[in-house]
């Protein structure tokens, strides 16, 4: 039997005087018990609602103790109160732990009647102290206010009922003891065991009630509800504050949502323990305190802007379609660790969350350090400067042997050496040159030619999407040579039989219901990219669809009599979900002997690039990446790599 969701929700309108009545808290726990059986399923789901009169003291604590302490150590329990929050005088006995001798409750149906209190802080720990010792995990979510003094405006429903100064004998606590349960400064309680509590709003706050389609909710209710049925994905505790936080600041004032936790690394797992079906998960982007940002940062591989260039998205609704003109563009102006802020243009209602798809990627220039000759260098200066477009950014080093401390900072990629004979292009802290030394007429020159192909073939070697939906193996990727398939992230040995090169064959599947177009691209250890595995660059592959290829692993003779026993190839299979063209990446193995031909110089992005694949595909040849080209379709897309070693022994 699979894992399974124990929910206990808790909605309390019709309070009794001198408790004010609210009028959302069984909207909230019906709509919220709707959107549990519609994500997580009928069969994983155990629920028990009370609502009014239903939620008496007696019944909450005694269903937070049978209905959710039947969840084993692979279940999931759910507690969700919305109600008033209140405070009430704490006994002598704990003001150990309430410098302000009051606890923080909340007020069940019956809570201030006679010989009836509220639920202290306290008594919520103990109780789900107990359900987490099966090992569950635990999901308070608390849509009431916690502390401070509640006022009721014409215009605001505030879920805080006046406090109870009734004095509160000890014995009248669960299990007899007012002190029980560990509470923190602020007086929020903290249960043990592992668990995450989603509170309304701050201690110092209130917790209010909006109008949301004409009916009325709770505004951390109603944010959350919309934040489960409207993204995509199996956003974790993270993502649900970032989206319920947007919602509810846009439609309240001064109510902040918080997510507590007694060990941080329970806001990375998914909502609800994974309880919640997944689905795929789209990047958006929301109106924050500190401004405009996306729900990825360098975790998840956004780059830093480099100078001018950075990363660019096309912002559209969060639940429409993806096509068409987009509301807005944003840019990236700076990457956090776990988000990104961005410039919005034109501004865009606050209110709202959208989504955000990647148009273009900011890609480093290859960094080259040089050394040697003055004269030398100052030449390959000179023909860095006259190159209409340099992939290529030059770092003067005084000695040699700076390059080899360099080597270890990773301030350079390669390194020049300037000589009377002409130029050595190496690997700092590697001797042997990578390819033969550049001498004769045009020297510089066709250095220059020569670091800019290494600099397309590095960005496009180290191509990424960091905001795919595209999941592992959309496209499943296969090498075989017969001897047992190896998948994308691997490497696979062929060897020679004598002078007889090795064959071996790629695999692509699409595993997915959706169709989807994918290229192979051949990356040579001699900075070679080769783009024709299929007539058109990319093939169309519908669902459940397999195509396959035939491959000649080689090491040429020329290589091999001058010392060359194995080569490396990366096999790069580019995965999208709209029709491209890679065919404008190709270009020869590097070659210095020749003389310079402005051809193999990097080429601009097509103007009728047909999606913004093309374009991001376009920008490892070019620094000059120019607008979005309008019409061009919005891609989704991914890159995976396996390795093919050739060995060819003496």
């Amino acid at each position: 039997m699979g894992a399974r969701l124990y929910a206990l929700l808790v909605g309390v309108d019709a309070y009794p005087p001198p408790v004010p009545a609210l009028t959302g808290c069984v909207n909230d726990v019906t709509r919220f018990a709707e959107v549990l059986g519609e994500r997580v399923g009928a069969d994983a789901l155990d629920l028990v609602v009370l609502r009014d009169g239903e939620a008496t003291r007696s019944a909450v604590t005694t269903q937070l103790t049978k209905q959710l302490g039947r969840a084993t150590a692979q279940d999931v329990a759910l507690f969700y109160f919305s109600g008033h929050g209140s405070q009430q005088v704490a006994p002598e006995a704990s003001w150990s732990v309430e410098p302000d001798h009051r606890d923080e409750t909340i007020v069940c149906v019956d809570s201030r009647s006679p010989g009836s209190w509220d639920v202290a802080d306290k008594e919520l720990a103990a109780l789900l102290a107990g359900v987490t010792a099966s090992g569950c995990h635990v999901l308070v979510v608390l849509d009431c206010c916690h502390s401070g003094d509640g006022t009721r405006d014409a215009d605001e429903v505030v879920r805080l009922a006046p406090p109870d100064l009734r004095p509160r004998p000890s014995s009248t606590y669960l299990g007899g003891n007012a002190a029980t349960g560990r509470v923190r400064g602020g007086g929020r309680w903290t249960p043990a065991g592992r668990h995450v509590l989603l509170a309304a709003c701050r201690s110092s706050e209130r917790a209010r009630e909006v109008t949301v389609a004409g009916r009325r909710h709770g505004a951390l209710s109603a944010a959350l509800v919309s934040a489960l049925t409207g993204a995509d994905g199996r956003p974790t505790y993270r993502d649900v504050l970032r989206l319920v936080t947007a919602d509810v600041t846009s439609r309240v004032a001064d109510q902040h949502p918080q997510v507590e936790t007694t060990d941080a690394t329970e806001l990375d797992r998914p909502f609800l323990g994974g309880a919640v079906a997944a689905t795929p998960r789209p990047l958006t982007l929301s109106r924050l305190p500190d401004g405009w940002s996306i729900d990825l940062g360098a975790v998840h591989g956004v780059p830093e802007p480099i100078g001018d260039d950075t990363t660019e998205l096309a912002v559209y609704p969060l639940t429409g379609e993806t096509s068409g003109a987009p509301l807005a563009t944003a840019l990236v102006t700076e990457v956090l660790p776990d988000r990104s802020l961005v410039d919005l243009a034109p501004e865009l209602d606050a209110a709202h969350v959208y989504r955000a798809v990647v148009t273009a990627i900011p890609l480093a220039p290859l960094r080259v350090g040089v050394v040697g000759d003055a004269t030398g260098t100052v030449a390959l200066r000179e023909a860095a400067a006259r190159a209409d477009e340099t992939l290529v950014e030059l770092v003067e080093l005084v000695r040699l042997a700076d390059a080899d401390a360099d080597a270890g900072d990773g301030a350079s990629d390669l390194l020049v050496r300037a000589t009377p004979d002409g130029f050595v292009i190496t690997r700092p802290g590697v001797t042997r040159p990578l390819v033969p030394v550049v001498g004769g007429d045009a020297r510089e020159e066709r250095t220059v030619l020569a670091l800019e192909r290494v600099a397309r073939w590095l960005r496009l070697s180290a191509l990424a999407n960091p905001a795919t939906r595209l999941s592992d193996g959309s496209v499943l990727l296969e090498v075989d040579a017969g001897s047992g398939a190896v998948g994308a992230g691997g490497t696979l040995t062929v060897t020679y039989a004598g002078s007889v090169p090795p064959r071996f064959t790629v695999g692509l599947a699409n595993t997915t219901s959706t169709p989807l177009w994918a290229a192979l691209l051949d990356l040579t250890e001699t900075y070679g990219i080769f783009t024709d595995a299929f007539p058109a660059g990319s093939v169309a592959l519908g669902p459940g669809e397999r195509t396959s290829v035939d491959l000649v692993g080689q090491v040429s003779d020329g290589a091999w009599a001058a010392g060359t026993v194995s080569l490396r190839d990366q096999l790069m299979v580019v995965t999208s979900t709209v029709e491209f063209d890679p065919r404008s990446l190709e270009q020869e193995e590097l070659d210095v002997s020749a003389p310079p031909a402005e051809s193999v110089r990097g080429v601009d992005t097509p103007a009728g690039a047909a999606s913004t694949l093309d374009r991001v595909l376009g920008g490892t040849r070019t620094r000059r990446l120019g607008p979005r080209p309008e019409g061009a379709a919005l891609a989704d897309w991914r890159t995976d790599s396996v390795f093919v070693v050739t060995s060819r022994p003496r």
